[in-house]
């Protein structure tokens, strides 16, 4: 048997372990990816409700400091967690990163926007206490497509 071939003693899950791609493991990183986000929808959360309420903004305009913040603590635990295997250069990761969150963001505040528009037709008042929700719809929406973009695009060596 030359070095190429694989060994077909060697049970399956351990060949299919030792060419798993760089990237990793997807079974590994949708865990990840959840978990970075579900601190991401906090820190987005918290900073529009703190926007809202105590700052007076308008649900629309309490919304994108928390976005921003949000995007850069997300990037950085998906760097060193979810894509650690990337081979990426930082910087161009972040870039790509951008690219695809802003993608996310577009899918992720159409439908928080659709939620404020609509809830007073379904008469929910529209306070600072029911955006959390409405993030985590729109946050919710937006995930398929920025695990795609990031593990496809952003953190692709």
């Amino acid at each position: 048997m030359s070095a190429s071939e694989p060994n077909v003693n060697t049970p399956r899950a351990d060949r299919l372990q030792s060419t798993a791609p760089t990237q990793g493991r997807i079974v590994h990183q949708i865990p990840a990816f959840v978990a970075v986000g579900l601190i991401g929808y906090f820190v987005d959360a918290g900073v529009t409700y703190i926007g809202a309420k105590y700052a007076g903004l308008p649900p629309e305009l309490a919304r994108p400091p928390g976005f921003l913040i949000a995007t850069v603590v997300n990037f950085l635990l998906n760097r060193s967690i979810t894509f650690r295997h990337s081979r990426a250069p930082i910087f161009k990761a972040f870039l790509r990163y951008c690219g695809v969150a802003s993608l996310g963001l577009a899918v992720n505040y159409a439908v928080y926007s659709a939620c404020v528009l609509l809830a007073p037709k379904a008469q929910i008042p529209v306070t600072p206490a029911i955006l959390p929700l409405f993030i985590a719809a729109g946050s919710a929406a937006a995930m398929i497509v920025t695990f795609l973009g990031f593990r496809f695009f952003a953190f692709r060596s």
